[in-house]
């Protein structure tokens, strides 16, 4: 038992050796691997461009959430000021110095079946 734990020790810290010394690269095996090691590269660096242009989004949403809060106050407050300004009484006050009055006589228009078949 204690044999296979040297064993598995030294064979683990040669490893390591090989790795940090760089003489894994002149052996055979990484020559069969380097394909594989671009191919895990290449989606590595999809990884994080995509989590990059995620993060990228996710601030945008924030930043358009923010502003359409910031519209629809906006529209609000413009539809409410226009709802004010544009009742009678205020308009009646509005256009009391150029002169203009309420008409204080309702107008009827009758239509008869001659206008509807003009209209038709």
């Amino acid at each position: 038992m204690k044999r296979e734990t040297k064993k598995t020790a030294s064979k683990g810290s040669r490893t390591i050796m090989s790795i940090l010394g760089g003489s894994f690269l002149t052996k055979e095996d990484f020559s069969k691997m380097f394909p594989f090691l671009v191919y895990l590269t290449v989606l590595l660096m999809l990884i994080i461009t995509n989590a990059y242009v995620a993060e990228s989004t996710s601030r945008s949403i924030k930043k358009n959430t923010v502003r359409l809060r910031d519209l629809r106050v906006e529209y609000i407050y413009a539809k409410s000021a226009f709802t004010r300004e544009s009742t009678q009484k205020t308009l009646i006050e509005k256009l009391a110095p150029e002169g203009i009055k309420e008409s204080l006589e309702t107008r009827m228009v009758q239509k008869t079946s001659d206008t509807k078949q003009q209209t038709e």
